[in-house]
């Protein structure tokens, strides 16, 4: 800036004064682009605040429309609204079954420089969709950052969502008596902070904990206390979700009229509520208790295929395995014993991939007490570090044997805990590979290409990729087994994988997905670049190691990826081409031509 005594003339400083009131008076926000009938800070506050009243006490619909109306304004609003903004209409994306993108959303909010107690509520609601998704690793790491984060959050009200999704989510692994103590602190603080709703989600977290730990009368009076609290604030979906909690306890213990009564008011709240999860699971409780009565479950709307439908379609494994169990049950009772066999089938399936996710579940929570024994690890070392250079501070006018002595047995300590740190991050890192590989062929294993493969999908679906599925299948290896032994079988199968993994480039994504089957994922729209690859395979050596050993030949389903394809139906597509190349003489290629579904 020019000081004053620079000035020749005093005409400059009165010229420059008028203009910049000019230029206030043109501008009436100066420094910010206000848009005509914009809404001030103001009333940008009081239209958020009324919108999350809404959304929590009445119906999100409705919250989403006045939402819908302020869209046009938040960009020129200040990051606080911005955030409470996106959160509340993230909020809505997954109260409508649209979870991936209520995820996404968050994902795009904790990118900014966000206040503690904004962070907080952003990685909360974050944990609480990530379970929804069954992403337990994101949901995980996501929660020990909230519970990390609120020892900064002076307000406690803030912090009790993430007390009430520790309640829950340390329920899930089974640490049951940890679950209770968050559960109860969440109700502590919802108590002194004299917020109904706060008390009414509370209280319906704690209350399946309660019934997991075995404790059912104390889980009862939870659930029926819920049901109270949340009915004065007219909170229709979480009322819907505790009754039909309830309910399905009360059908265990075999109280089935209380029950009943129970999951059909749920299901009307939750229709209501456009919450299509708990509509759903509260119908499955309500069949579940009309089988029970020996009646048959009938609907005004949906039926049970429909429900087995939309539990596949969201890959709800528990509900899936449940609703399996019971339509087998009903096909026994009417005599239909193909229909019974096909039903116990699918409930076996649906058990399976339910298992895998709970593994899954409580690998994720083993991780994350790993990765926090590893950070004290390293917090000791270097704790230890720091000791020893206030050792050598200290004892530097010492006699020169003392502080020689003293420095090698702290170096031994330091030593020592660089050591068990190194021992257990290749602990950590075998830890994660071991759940993950197959160790016959070193590819991914099948739960692990199952998951990597539904992000493929979901990205290629976004990105407008194409996308081929390619089951291959070792021709006669039961032959090769029975002929040669099971290690030259391993042999085989290591010796297929490194040739499949030659003949395709980076762009494939390849597993082990079954016995003798591998599975290949390729992000292409070209057909002809797959089939180089089959081509490149089977002009390779065919033989394993040595002289005398097997012919090894593949064949070959592929699928291209159709609209609206899961990672199961595109498998199904290519299983049935590897069917037909199999059956047309096997050692070759074909491409499916079903139309997809």
């Amino acid at each position: 800036m020019v000081r004053q005594a620079e000035w020749k003339s005093g005409h400059v400083v009165t010229i420059c004064a008028l203009a910049f009131l000019l230029l206030l008076l043109i501008t009436p926000a100066f420094g910010q682009a206000n848009v005509p009938g914009s809404p001030t800070e103001d009333e940008v506050r009081e239209i958020l605040d009324r919108a999350r009243e809404i959304s929590y006490t009445k119906h999100w619909r409705d919250a989403q429309a006045i939402l819908d109306e302020l869209a046009p304004h938040i960009e020129q609003m200040s990051r606080p609204a911005f955030v409470d903004f996106h959160l509340l209409e993230a909020r809505h994306l997954a109260l409508a079954d649209r979870q991936r993108e209520g995820l996404d959303r968050a994902a795009m909010l904790l990118e900014l420089d966000l206040e503690p107690d904004e962070r907080l509520r952003v990685l909360q609601f974050s944990a609480n969709v990530a379970v929804l998704l069954r992403d337990y690793e994101t949901a995980f790491e996501h929660l020990i950052a909230a519970i990390e984060l609120g020892e900064l959050v002076e307000d406690p009200a803030v912090t009790m969502s993430t007390y009430n999704m520790a309640s829950y989510m340390f329920g899930k692994v089974g640490e049951l008596e940890r679950a209770m103590a968050y559960g109860r602190t969440a109700i502590d603080i919802a108590l002194d902070h004299g917020e109904p709703n706060d008390e009414c989600v509370a209280r319906q977290r704690i209350a399946p904990v309660y019934k997991w730990a075995g404790r059912f009368e104390r889980s009862e009076a939870e659930y029926r206390e819920a049901i109270d609290v949340c009915g004065k604030i007219n909170n229709e979906l979480f009322q819907g979700v505790v009754q039909h909690g309830l309910a399905d306890l009360l059908r265990q213990q075999g109280r089935l009229e209380e029950a009943r009564e129970l999951a059909e008011s749920a299901i009307v709240l939750l229709e209501n509520a456009v919450y299509p999860l708990g509509e759903f699971e509260a119908r499955l409780v309500l069949a579940q208790i009309l089988v029970d009565l020996g009646e048959q479950p009938t609907f005004q709307q949906h039926t049970l295929a429909d429900l087995a439908g939309y539990f596949r379609e969201n890959e709800f494994w528990d509900q899936l395995t449940t609703l399996e169990a019971l339509r087998a049950r009903l096909a026994i009772n009417a005599g239909n014993r193909e229909a019974a066999l096909r039903h116990l089938a699918l409930q076996e399936e649906a058990r399976e991939n339910f298992l895998s996710r709970d593994r899954l579940m409580r690998l994720a929570y083993l991780e994350v007490v790993f990765d926090t024994r590893l950070k004290e690890q390293q917090i000791a070392l270097l704790e230890e570090r720091a000791r020893v250079s206030q050792l050598e501070a200290d004892t530097a006018n010492r006699q020169r044997r003392d502080r020689t002595t003293i420095l090698v047995l702290s170096g031994f300590v330091v030593i020592l805990l660089a050591i068990l740190l190194l021992v257990t991050l290749r602990g950590r890192r075998h830890f994660r590979s071991l759940s993950r590989r197959d160790h016959l062929s070193g590819l991914p294993n099948q739960r692990w290409f199952a998951e990597r493969a539904g992000l493929i999908l979901d990205r290629a679906r976004r990105e407008r990729l194409g996308v081929y599925f390619v089951m291959a299948d070792i021709d006669h290896f039961k032959a090769i087994n029975d002929s040669y032994g099971h290690l030259t079988g391993d042999e085989v199968l290591g010796q297929v994988a490194r040739r499949l993994k030659d003949a395709f480039d980076d762009r494939a994504f390849l597993g082990r997905v079954g016995g003798e089957e591998f599975a290949i994922l390729m992000e292409t729209d070209d057909i002809g670049e797959v089939i180089r690859g089959i081509d490149r395979f089977r002009q390779s050596p065919e033989r394993v190691t040595r002289a005398g050993d097997p012919d090894v030949t593949l064949s070959f389903g592929i699928a291209p990826m159709h609209p609206g394809d899961t990672v199961d139906r595109l498998r199904q597509r290519a299983d049935r081409a590897l069917y037909r190349a199999k059956q047309e003489g096997r050692d070759r290629y074909v491409v499916s031509d079903d139309p997809g579904s």
